[in-house]
């Protein structure tokens, strides 16, 4: 299994520090039924954070890692995250 803490965030800061904006998400990968599939599920973690739609991705093939990647992709490309910049500790 594949957990992550995935921030988007800009260069400006609130009143309190935080950048803004501020996108947090956790993101799941583990192997489905398929050998060597795998789907990853994200969450938003901030208030303001879109959330991707359908909220998981399923890999055919490449097991758990390929359905993180892909959930990545998703991730990256919504609007609201592009141009932002990125942060990703994962265990």
């Amino acid at each position: 299994m594949i957990k992550a803490n995935v921030k988007f965030y800009g260069k400006e800061t609130d009143q309190f520090g935080m950048p803004k904006p501020y996108n947090s998400y956790l993101v799941v990968a583990s192997p489905w039924q398929i050998n060597n599939s795998g789907v990853a599920t994200a969450m938003p973690l901030s208030g303001d954070a879109p959330a991707p739609n359908p909220p998981h991705k399923l890999s055919q093939s490449g097991g758990p890692e390929k359905a993180y990647e892909d959930m990545l992709d998703i991730l990256r490309n919504l609007p609201e995250n592009k141009g932002l910049q990125e942060l990703i500790d994962k265990e």
